[in-house]
């Protein structure tokens, strides 16, 4: 709101592994600041009151700056996507700057160039930053005639969890109705463009109006029952606290166009997310801060819409990145896999890591073997459920789930010690393991590791590797617990991804 100045094992019959950074890691954290079942896509949608805020009337501009840093951190809420509007040129570089090294990337959009009193005399607008690359950017021109100064939207389009999205900061005008509708109008025609061509949008910002105004109409989905007419769902719809007595508390339904104030005792910033790519969205808006602006900042998060449980995740492939976040990628009937899906964090503190059935079994520096089952409803994996299954795996630096590999129907784990020893544990049936028995040596020699369960057909759970030189070997399992010697399978295969 402007006041002054008048965005595996059965993939078909194809066993696809990733290797370096896809190599599984365990998730020892909960992944949210809300609680271990809380959405993992985030998103963040303030107005810094950049233009007027300043330190003569007791705001502080780098306490404004680190808030919005902090948001991007793993310890605070770990968004992917920051939507800023009334900010100031110096601001926005100055959180861009900081933001860098974490990946992010944004677009600033000037509405005011820079005049006396305005930013210190820099630039004014509207910005949006956003963790990842930004492969198409483009600013939209939403004026139409009578504002006191120009509304544009800066969208970049990047990929968010490895998901293609447009991601677009909003500012629609604060003093008149019937202009802000009509901009609403063409900011959703343009989004639904982008949707007919298959691609995702997020629309953050402040939209001056409240949501069962004729402006918000624009976007609320017809699903809601309220009169939508628009494409997306908004974060904050669910939060039965803020529901209004009519209809919404007579009729006990799940959503309504509602939610708490972000602006004194309204609700006019908002997270809208496309209803046919987001599901289970949530949000939060923080306390006011005096010393910042005179809005409040709103969290989203949401599930991408073809996220979630899954019947086994040994028809999985997974990856950690640098951060420790882990992601699993479904693989399809038709042999082609499913885009990314935030599973955990916290993974970057376990020794050796490896699947087995649904579940995930991780070896921490302590030697503390831990079986993380996959949430139910989500298909997440987290801290909080997990079971300590063993002790005494300090020595190992890979972990393999080869399934039965000592042929009593039970599900085993092989270990590799920093000596090159291949050992068997044999699995009790119970989700623990007998004392291991080792099975081979030398196994030093291999860059990585795979159990790909029956590679070869008989019946029986196999072993690969990979060495220095790029090449795969191949261990028939015998079904009693060792292997016959190694064949050459393959070579060209170096660090990094592995595929076959």
């Amino acid at each position: 709101m402007r006041r002054v100045i008048s965005l595996w094992a059965g993939l078909s019959t194809v066993v696809l592994a990733l290797i370096g950074t896809l190599v599984l890691a365990p998730a020892a954290q909960a992944d949210s600041v809300a609680g271990p079942d809380a959405p993992p896509v985030r998103f963040v949608s303030y107005n810094i009151c950049g233009n007027m805020c300043g330190d003569a009337g007791g705001f502080d501009n780098a306490r404004r700056i680190d808030t919005v840093v902090a948001e991007a951190s793993g310890a605070t809420w770990n968004a992917d996507q920051l939507h800023l509007q009334e900010v100031c040129r110096p601001q926005y570089e100055a959180i861009r700057t900081r933001l860098q090294p974490k990946g992010f990337q944004g677009l600033f959009t000037t509405t005011l160039p820079g005049r006396p009193g305005l930013c210190g005399g820099a630039d004014y607008g509207v910005a949006v930053l956003v963790k990842g690359p930004v492969v198409d950017t483009k600013e939209l021109n939403l004026t139409i005639g009578g504002e006191s100064e120009p509304i544009k939207v800066p969208c970049v389009k990047t990929y968010t969890q490895n998901r293609a999205n447009w991601a677009c900061s909003v500012h629609l005008y604060w003093s008149d109705a019937s202009l802000r509708e009509q901009e609403a109008a063409l900011l959703a025609a343009q989004a639904r463009q982008w949707l007919d061509a298959g691609t995702p949008v997020v629309l953050g910002g402040d939209f001056n109006g409240g949501p069962r105004s004729k402006m918000a109409s624009s976007f609320y989905e017809p699903g809601i029952n309220d009169g939508g007419r628009g494409d997306f769902i908004e974060a904050d719809e669910t939060d039965r606290d803020h529901f209004v007595a009519d209809p919404c508390r007579a009729d006990g339904r799940d959503r309504c166009r509602s939610g708490e104030p972000t602006l004194n005792s309204t609700k006019i910033d908002y997270l809208f997310l496309s209803a046919r790519h987001f599901k289970n969205a949530k949000a939060e808006v923080l306390p006011q801060d005096p010393r910042v602006s005179d809005h409040r900042l709103i969290r989203g998060a949401a599930y991408w819409a073809d996220c979630g449980p899954v019947g086994n995740s040994s028809g999985s492939l997974f990856r950690r990145d640098a951060s420790g976040a882990l992601y699993r990628y479904a693989g399809r009937g038709d042999g082609s896999i499913a885009g990314a899906c935030k599973v955990g964090t916290g993974w970057s503190g376990m020794k050796a890591v490896t699947q087995q059935g649904s579940a995930l079994l991780a070896a921490d520096a302590g030697g503390v073997l831990w079986r993380y089952p996959a949430g139910p409803a989500t298909g997440a994996y987290s801290g909080s459920t997990r079971v300590r299954a063993g002790d005494g795996w300090d020595a190992m630096d890979a972990l393999l789930a080869p399934g039965d590999f000592s042929g009593d129907q039970k599900a085993d784990l092989v270990g590799r010690d920093n000596a090159g020893d291949l050992w068997l544990y044999r699995g009790d049936g119970q989700g623990s393991y007998t004392p291991r028995t080792k099975i081979g040596n030398g196994w030093q020699i291999y860059t990585a590791l795979l159990a790909p369960g029956d590679f070869t057909g008989d019946q029986k759970a196999d072993l690969i590797g990979r060495d220095n030189a790029g090449d795969l070997w191949l261990y028939r399992g015998d079904g009693q617990g060792s292997y016959t010697p190694r064949t050459k399978i393959g070579n060209g295969y170096p660090s990094g991804e592995l595929l076959f």
